[in-house]
């Protein structure tokens, strides 16, 4: 590829017929984007530096196996997904030794046979403790035909301190504290070993019939808690805003100097007037308390639906937190980009990593490598309109790609997909000198390439 080597952000991106480069300084908080138009033909696509993709399993066909995975600190890939049969959703980890071209036999997760919920939309969550400790978090359901969608989640965790060949047995997250159903949840480590874990909660009551009803007393909220015993036990939850975005994913990320930093999607207004936008909410003192709510940007985003998306975060050596988003927002609709290195104080002027007339609710994650570099994957299925369905969760159809931004500011997005068939739920790791990018294959299979470097 001719790069573009500027001492500012720069991102590729292709709208309608033009390429536009669109240069950024990340540390300016109130600078307009410049925009230069260039030729087409001087901007090449850059040959993917990850390997052909490897199928990790084969899933149910009553599978939505959107999976996970991570990188520990010797290069050992693990691949947790959940796997339906016959009715029964289990979850399982993978493991790989030799950079993802050879995974180990299945690990079942959890210790109670079916307490996983089949929802594609939230991969279940894994981490590293300091002393080896794999740990997974995610979410059970049982039906209640009085509450939203007919079910009430519940938040369960399981930790391996054999480095993922068994699990002991799961407990639950807020267990002996008032009904809410859990939703939506994302979980990090810190580098004091806490656990941290935030979710969308909604209150519930027994309605005197032995089911639940929805419990209008208590607001909606933003919750978190954490363990400080490596996960033998989680603390009282606390409550970080009032009225989320009821169906967007929640993320965390941590960093080694305990700073904690959890997004969501807030709405702002009601009625047709409401704006969603998404919002950082940050902690440096390893998660006792929490500042308000920051906007990443103002989007003002006016939607009065669920898209079913996030921002997901990263911290590099130096501290600065790094997060994506999908925004839909009116004229400039599409997967964005920015930093804050005040954390999370304030954010610099967004970085478009995907732009169209039309960009649908899209997938989008983020990892950091040891050099620092920052690596970008995202579904793209533009072009669609908004009467088709097939951008829609259980119907996404989409091809996924990557893009690399240097510790430099400079962004190279990959010219062409990862994956050779359709697929979705894309999700990304970093560690010892390897990337890999996980998503889940148009026959539910879970895919994976892997690239290493210096």
């Amino acid at each position: 590829m001719n790069k573009i080597v500027i001492p500012t952000i720069v991102g590729i991106i292709a709208v309608a017929s033009m390429t536009f480069i669109f240069m950024y300084d990340l540390n300016d908080k109130g600078q307009t984007a410049n925009v230069v138009e260039i030729d087409q033909s001087s901007v090449q696509p850059m040959i993917s530096p990850f390997t052909k993709p490897v199928q990790v399993t084969q899933t149910d066909t009553d599978s939505q196996p959107a999976p996970n995975i991570a990188i520990d600190d010797s290069g050992k890939i693990f691949v947790i997904y959940p796997s339906t049969e016959n009715g029964i959703t289990n979850l399982f980890i993978k493991t790989s030794i030799d950079n993802g071209k050879i995974f180990s036999n299945p690990v079942k997760v959890n210790s109670i046979d079916g307490n996983v919920v089949l929802d594609g939309r939230v991969a279940p969550s894994i981490a590293f403790g300091n002393e080896g400790q794999v740990y997974a978090l995610w979410a059970n359901s049982k039906p209640e035909p009085n509450l939203f969608m007919g079910v009430y989640r519940t938040l369960i965790f399981a930790q391996s301190v054999d480095g993922g060949k068994s699990f002991l047995p799961s407990i639950e997250i807020a267990a002996n504290e008032l009904p809410s159903g859990k939703f939506f949840q994302n979980m990090a480590v810190s580098g004091d070993g806490n656990i941290h874990v935030a979710w969308l909660d909604s209150p519930a009551k027994n309605n005197g019939t032995g089911y639940l009803e929805s419990d209008d007393s208590r607001p909606s909220t933003v919750r978190y808690s954490q363990s400080i015993d490596g996960g033998k036990s989680f603390l009282s939850t606390i409550s970080l805003d009032e009225n989320p975005c009821p169906c967007c994913n929640v993320h965390l990320t941590a960093d080694l100097e305990n700073n904690v930093y959890v997004s969501w999607r807030k709405v702002f207004g009601d009625g047709e007037t409401q704006v969603r936008d998404m919002v950082v909410a940050s902690s440096s003192d390893s998660g006792k308390t929490f500042s308000s709510p920051v906007k990443i940007h103002e989007d003002n985003f006016n939607f009065n639906g669920c898209v079913h998306v996030g921002a997901p975060m990263d911290v590099d050596s130096k501290g600065d937190l790094h997060v994506v988003w999908y925004t839909g927002k009116e004229n400039a609709p599409g997967i964005y980009y920015a930093t804050s290195s005040d954390h999370g104080k304030t954010f610099s002027q967004p970085v478009p990593i995907l732009t169209s007339d039309w960009v649908p609710p899209q997938r989008v994650y983020l990892a950091i490598d040891d050099n620092d570099a920052i690596w970008v994957t995202w579904e793209d299925a533009t072009g669609h309109s908004t009467n088709d369905t097939i951008w829609r969760y259980g119907e996404t159809k989409a091809m996924i790609y990557a893009a690399k931004i240097t510790s430099d500011g400079e962004i190279t997005k990959f010219g062409k997909p990862i994956n050779v068939d359709e697929g979705k739920s894309p999700a990304i790791s970093s560690g010892n000198n390897l990337v890999s990018i996980i998503w889940t294959g148009d026959d539910n299979s879970v895919q994976c390439t892997t690239m290493s470097y210096s």
